[in-house]
């Protein structure tokens, strides 16, 4: 689906509400936004009162990771590299 939309002062877009109500889009929703190619990309962000709880066990390691976070984001980096690849 291909939606034309105009950027507006200080380059900000509205969606539409047909496509905020498909992914529940809310204002103050954060959203990811992505480069790829020549496209931009915008990803809905799932927001959790306590995120790290929301991701425990989500990820499997052979072995002790010392850094959580950065390597939780360099995996999401690989996965989201990989969808759009």
């Amino acid at each position: 689906m291909a939606t034309d939309i105009v950027v507006g002062k200080e380059g900000r877009v509205v969606l539409p509400k047909k496509i905020r109500d498909r992914y529940g889009v809310k204002e103050g929703d954060r959203i990811l936004v992505r480069e790829f190619g020549s496209q931009i990309i915008l990803i809905p962000v799932d927001r959790y009162d306590k995120p790290t709880k929301a991701l425990h066990g989500s990820i499997r390691t052979r072995k002790k990771i010392d850094e959580p976070k950065e390597f939780a984001r360099n995996y999401m980096q690989r996965k989201l590299a990989e969808e759009f690849a």
